[in-house]
């Protein structure tokens, strides 16, 4: 189901262990030749995709697209929440459906920029909810860099605007990446200490807000990421709907 199109006493009819899927995700600059969507759109095609194979386990919201994105703020059509109104926004959002009575909620994320605000979520949800038996949980929207890479050229990853997610937009929107602009970037030298953590903007580290190489994209290899990520999620959503964590 999805709750967008669903009325009031139909969404009341659910059983409420279904689980809550919650896309997260942003606008903000994709290098060269992807647009400021991206990881909504991904996002919301991973999220349609689920439904698809296990449609009587989810319902599915519309996705939170405003991230944090502060780290791509100096590049035009970037809008991003900082920490605290992003921390709100999904707070906002997981406690209307567990005052509604839900008490099975994923966060699934398709942007990098939200994850430590998405930890930090999580242990403000236990906090919140003491004595109500909701169980949080949070995936990436993506399958795991393993599956990836059985499909993907690019072993270990792509990147932000690299080779997967241009993939799946060539799958999912082909006539909005610019295929005229694809080009190679990644992160500058000297942006690291071995072993030291640190949070640079993209204008910082790279040369035009990309890193990883977006041409070897193809549709074809955009569909097979999209569709394995969608059947992992699918199963670990079934596999969150069958925990009994509070049974004694």
């Amino acid at each position: 189901m999805f709750l967008c199109e669903m009325t009031s006493p139909e969404v009341a009819a659910l059983p409420r262990d279904i689980v809550v899927l919650i896309p997260v995700a942003s606008c903000e600059q994709h290098s060269l030749h992807l647009p400021v969507w991206t990881d909504s759109f991904i996002g919301q095609d991973v999220a349609r995709r689920v439904h698809e194979k296990i449609p009587d386990d989810v319902i599915v919201l519309p996705v939170q697209w405003l991230g944090y994105s502060q780290h791509h703020s100096r590049y035009p059509g970037t809008v991003s929440a900082i920490s605290s109104t992003h921390m709100d926004l999904m707070l906002d959002m997981v406690d209307s459906m567990v005052h509604h009575g839900f008490r099975k909620i994923l966060l699934q994320n398709s942007h990098g920029g939200n994850s430590a605000g998405i930890q930090v979520l999580l242990q403000r949800l236990m906090e919140k909810y003491p004595e109500e038996e909701a169980e949080f949980y949070s995936r990436w929207a993506w399958a795991g860099n393993d599956t990836l890479n059985s499909i993907r050229t690019l072993p270990g990853g792509s990147g932000h605007a690299g080779e997967t997610e241009t993939a799946m937009m060539l799958a999912i929107r082909p006539d909005l990446v610019r295929s005229d602009r694809l080009d190679p970037d990644g992160e500058r030298d000297g942006m690291r200490v071995p072993g030291v953590s640190g949070y640079y903007r993209f204008d910082q580290r790279t040369k035009h807000g990309g890193v990883g190489d977006p041409r070897p994209s193809t549709a074809e290899m955009g569909e097979a990421l999209l569709e394995a990520s969608a059947a992992e999620s699918a199963r670990d959503i079934v596999a969150i709907r069958a925990l009994k964590p509070f049974e004694r």
